[in-house]
C-alpha cells in the first residue's frame, strides 16, 4: 500500500513539468521561490545523525528504510489532524542556474524541517520548537494550547499538526518571500492546482488559515474559494472586537475551518491581540470537539 507521502509525490509529479514549462516560458522561474511541497515522512533523526547515516549506507538505502508508513504514524494515528495555512512560502528553497530542484528535493526539505523542528510529545502528538515570534504566537503556541486542552479533557487522545501555504508560489524578495503577481498566480491556478488533492489525501479534520482580515478584498481569501467549496455562509466568531477577527468557514469535507490574522501582523500589544483570536478558535473547537472525539 502506498504511503500518503508517495501519493503526494505522484500528485506533484503529475503537474510538475507543466508548471515548470509555464514558469520558464513566461520568464518567472528565476523570480520565484520553489513551489511549497509537503510530506509526512519523519525519520526521527536530527540533521547530524541523518546526514551521517545517509553518508554511511547511501541515500537510497536510507530512504528505503525510512520511507515507510511507520514513519507517517505521528500523523496517521492521531485522533485530530489539523492543517495550518500561511499566505505563501517565506525563505524557502530557490533554484539556481547550475541546478534545478525537483519534487523529491523539495519534499525532502519539508521532511528535514519536520525532523529538525517538530518534537513528538509522548502519547499526544507534538509541537514545533522555535524562538521566533512566529512560533510563539502562531503555530507553536496554538499547538501547545491544543495539546494541553486535549490532555486534560481527553486523556490518551492524540493530535497531529501540519502546515501548508494557500499560495504554493512565492516571489523572491530581499526579506525572503512575498506575494506573487496575478500572472504567476494564474499559472499556479491553471497548472499546479494541488491543494484540494492534498487535503483529500491527508484528510485533516481542521483547517486554520492565517491570511488576515477581509473577504472579497483579501486575495488570499479568494485563493481559499479557488480551492474549497463552502457549504453555507461564513460566520464570525462571537465576543471579538470586530467581525473580521476570526471567521468560521463551512468548508465541504472538513469538520471545522477558521480564517484569522497572520502571526506576522504586529499591532500594538501584538501578543495579547493574537492570543485573543487564537483563544476564540480554541474555545470553538472545544465546544464542538464531540463531533471529532468520543469521551472515554
Amino acid at each position: 500500500m502506498e504511503t500518503l507521502s508517495e501519493q503526494l509525490t505522484e500528485l506533484y509529479e503529475s503537474k510538475w513539468n507543466g508548471l515548470m514549462e509555464q514558469l520558464e516560458a513566461n520568464g518567472l522561474r528565476d523570480k520565484l521561490q520553489c513551489p511549497f511541497l509537503i510530506s509526512l515522512l519523519r525519520s526521527g533523526q536530527k540533521k547530524e545523525e541523518r546526514e551521517k547515516e545517509q553518508a554511511l549506507i547511501g541515500y537510497d538505502k536510507w530512504y528505503a528504510q525510512k520511507g515507510t508508513s511507520e514513519h507517517e504514524e505521528w500523523y496517521t494515528k492521531a485522533d485530530i489532524k489539523i492543517m495550518f495555512f500561511g499566505k505563501e512560502p517565506n525563505g524557502w528553497e530557490r533554484d539556481n542556474a547550475e541546478e534545478h530542484l525537483d519534487v523529491g528535493d523539495l519534499m525532502a526539505t519539508y521532511e528535514d524541517f519536520l525532523d529538525d523542528n517538530y518534537v513528538a510529545i509522548e502519547g499526544n502528538g507534538g509541537y514545533f520548537r522555535g524562538g521566533s515570534q512566529f512560533f510563539k504566537r502562531g503555530i507553536n503556541g496554538m499547538m501547545a494550547e491544543i495539546k494541553d486542552n486535549l490532555l486534560s479533557a481527553y486523556p490518551g487522545k492524540r493530535v497531529s499538526m501540519i502546515w501548508n501555504e494557500i499560495s504554493k508560489l512565492s516571489a523572491r524578495t530581499a526579506k525572503g518571500g512575498g506575494a506573487v503577481s496575478v500572472e504567476a498566480h494564474g499559472i499556479e491556478k491553471n497548472f499546479f492546482h494541488v491543494i484540494p488533492d492534498e487535503v483529500e489525501i491527508l484528510k485533516p479534520d481542521i483547517l486554520i488559515f492565517f491570511i488576515g482580515p477581509g473577504m472579497e478584498n483579501n486575495k488570499y481569501y479568494n485563493y481559499i474559494l479557488e480551492n474549497f467549496k463552502l457549504n453555507g455562509k461564513p460566520n464570525p466568531l462571537p465576543n471579538l472586537p470586530t467581525g473580521e477577527d476570526v471567521i468560521k468557514l463551512p468548508i465541504e469535507g472538513v469538520k471545522f475551518a477558521y480564517k484569522t490574522y497572520h502571526p506576522g501582523y504586529a499591532p500594538k500589544e501584538a501578543n495579547t491581540f493574537h492570543w485573543k483570536l487564537y483563544d476564540a478558535i480554541l474555545k470553538d473547537i472545544k465546544e464542538n470537539i464531540d463531533q471529532l472525539l468520543e469521551k472515554e
